[in-house]
């Protein structure tokens, strides 16, 4: 099974990765555990992709919603530190080894390399415009490069030869430590280049990648050396077919062409890109289950252990529990004889007699005494007592009786313990089967207005509203039309909302919930009212200009003419999930659209609660009103894609 990407995939997703990331800016970076980083990265014309590179294995633009970590680790604020809003200027690979390079230019026109390395355990490395390390993940002296900072980035030697290199036949065909092996594993030996692609390579010439190296004739090497180029070119320039090959099942491979040494089930995709996403993303829910499962199966090993202990102290205290009630049984059977024992051995002592004279003569039998301790042992019915000659007969089985009750008490005190013990366990068994069901969400395709404050009227108009007073600006100079209409809540600081007609005559009941869209998303949401007023004007009632002497501050507008407001419009949103394909996306506006177009909404109205608070009681409702296939996709869609939609300030899920 393909556990990472060749250098050849690289190839390919540089191609990629190159035709739509070039100049995006990094907007933030986060690290998936510690095994792979998103780079969040925003286009001017609004368009946000999520960069992963997982370390040693992958990097692509990556549709999945992963669980993100509620603080950054440090080597993340470091990198943050040197690189967010810094520009995408250049993504290349080195010759053909598996590192990307990414050339950025910052804010301050300075230039930085990114380089990340995918070979052994994978590596991080930012440096300067001169290659001077300035951030590296890991740190380490190799033999033949030295990854620290303040060091000059060295590239690793090649691994082999070049494809493209001038090779003598007669040189590698006599070569000792080639000759023998099967040609897939010489040539694969010989040259930089993955063995999946050279026995893909093998398969196109028709040669058997088990044949003895030394077998294969100029002819047939040439042949080798000539499709193995004309591939990689094909990879470079034409157009790709990407696919996960499927095997008895199970996903095997990902490749970005049809391989004919693969003669399995094929699943096309229509970029590497989304083929390289969905093939890892199996991986990244294992890594994930594998770390959620590791505390837990170490609390579950450290239970087993004490219960295994309890276990064995219980049948411990209840040997010593039937053998003290045996004999203070046999004791209370035989009192007289043993208080007869006891006065025989105290007035014995009483006349001097010695120990051992007190045994020889003693009526019962005295199988030792222990003058320090005060006590005796001997046989009576079969077993074998310790007696204390100190106290009475009765004391004595008075003492065991005592005994037997307070090994009672502690065996039904530890069997409570155990039980618990095992009510622990089991808890965090269930809690097992939970992680076993971890999965990842995948959010839908994101359309060109969902930068912007988004919704659709009953009637099926779309209204974009502006998160900032930049928004707010490029709304009105670049998306409002003719024919639109312009909405704002009639209180300062609002947002800008615009209705998109597509030339169409816009419905009463469309300007009511724009709006009441632009109203929920203005301070009156964060005041708490419960209704509040706002208008619509035509879009050429709109200007940037302001009357003479007076400034207009960005996100700000002239109106001229009259307004048509809609006065005592109550503060509520509704938000639902839609699921298709099991990838969603969260939608807020009017209940008739929300309720029409989700599998399960809640209403909201300006209240106490906010953040993580909110979030999982709109989660905790979504849940309980969705069926049950849909339930796991809503628990795992991560919280800060419902935050972005809300208004400002707390709000009540109903």
């Amino acid at each position: 099974m393909k556990s990472c990407l060749s250098s050849i995939d690289l190839l390919a997703i540089v191609k990629e990765l190159n035709s739509v990331l070039i100049n995006t800016r990094i907007e933030n970076i986060y690290n998936l555990n510690d095994f792979a980083f998103i780079f969040r990265l925003h286009k001017a014309n609004g368009i946000n992709f999520n960069l992963i590179f997982e370390l040693g294995k992958r990097i692509n633009i990556t549709n999945f919603k992963y669980p993100l970590p509620s603080s950054p680790s440090y080597p993340v604020s470091r990198m943050r530190s040197l690189l967010l809003n810094a520009q995408i200027i250049e993504i290349t690979q080195i010759d053909l080894e598996r590192i990307i390079c990414i050339t950025l230019k910052t804010n301050e026109n300075k230039v930085l390399k990114l380089y990340l390395e995918l070979f052994e355990k994978g590596n991080i490395i930012i440096t300067d415009e001169f290659e001077k390390i300035i951030f590296a993940l890991y740190q380490r002296k190799m033999k033949d490069r030295c990854i620290k900072i303040g060091e000059t980035y060295k590239l690793p030697p090649p691994r082999g030869k070049s494809i493209y290199d001038d090779i003598n036949y007669n040189d590698i065909i006599s070569n000792e430590n080639l000759k023998n092996l099967s040609v897939l594993r010489a040539l694969s030996k010989y040259y930089n280049l993955p063995p999946e692609f050279i026995e893909e390579v093998l398969a196109r010439c028709n040669i058997n990648s088990n044949t003895l190296f030394s077998e294969i004739n100029n002819e047939a090497f040439q042949k080798f050396i000539k499709t193995a180029r004309l591939l990689i070119e094909e990879i470079k320039s034409s157009v790709l077919k990407p696919n996960i090959i499927i095997k008895n099942g199970e996903r095997i491979s990902v490749q970005p062409i049809e391989f004919t040494s693969l003669p399995y089930e094929k699943v096309y995709f229509d970029s590497f890109n989304n083929a390289i996403d969905e093939y890892f993303s199996s991986f990244i829910i294992q890594k994930i289950s594998e770390k959620q499962r590791k505390p837990i199966d170490e609390k579950i090993k450290e239970l087993e252990g004490i219960i295994e202990r309890q276990k064995k102290y219980l049948k411990e205290l209840e040997e010593k529990q039937i053998k003290y009630k045996r004999i203070g049984e046999i004791i209370l059977t035989n009192l007289d004889k043993i208080q007869a024992l006891i006065d025989y051995v105290v007035n014995m002592r009483k006349k001097n007699i010695d120990w051992e004279e007190i045994k020889k003569f003693s009526p019962i039998k005295i199988l030792e005494i222990n003058p320090s301790k005060g006590t005796l042992k001997t046989i009576i019915d079969n077993q074998e007592l310790e007696i204390d000659f100190k106290i009475s007969a009765s004391e004595n089985m008075n003492k065991f009786f005592s005994e037997y009750k307070e090994i009672s008490r502690k065996i039904n005190g530890l069997i409570n313990a155990i039980n618990e013990t095992e009510r622990k366990i089991n808890e965090l068994k269930k809690g097992l089967e939970e992680v076993s069901k971890v999965i990842i969400v995948k959010e839908m395709k994101k359309e060109w207005y969902e930068r912007f404050r988004w919704t659709f009227s009953s009637q099926g108009f779309l209204i974009i509203g502006g998160k900032d007073a930049k928004q707010n600006e490029i709304l009105v100079k670049r998306y409002m039309d003719e024919k639109d209409i312009f909405v704002h809540a009639d209180v300062p600081g609002g947002s800008v909302v615009i209705v998109k007609s597509n030339g169409k005559e816009i419905p009463e009941e469309t300007k009511k919930e724009a709006v009441s869209f632009a109203i929920v998303y203005s301070k009156a949401w964060k005041a708490g009212l419960s209704s509040a007023d706002g208008y619509w004007v035509m879009a050429n009632q709109v200007s940037k200009k302001p009357p003479s002497g007076e400034f207009l501050k960005k996100g700000a507008f002239m109106i001229y003419g009259e307004r048509n407001y809609i006065r005592n419009v109550p503060l509520e949103l509704f938000l639902g999930v839609k699921i298709v394909d099991r990838e969603f996306k969260i939608i807020v506006g009017s209940e008739n659209f929300v309720k029409n177009n989700s599998i399960a909404f809640v209403k909201l109205v300006p209240g106490y609660l906010k953040g993580e608070a909110l979030v999982k009681k709109i989660k905790e409702l979504l849940i309980k009103r969705a069926s049950n296939e849909y339930k796991e996709i809503i628990n795992a869609i991560p919280n800060n894609e419902i935050l972005s939609k809300l208004p400002s300030g707390g709000a009540i899920p109903l």
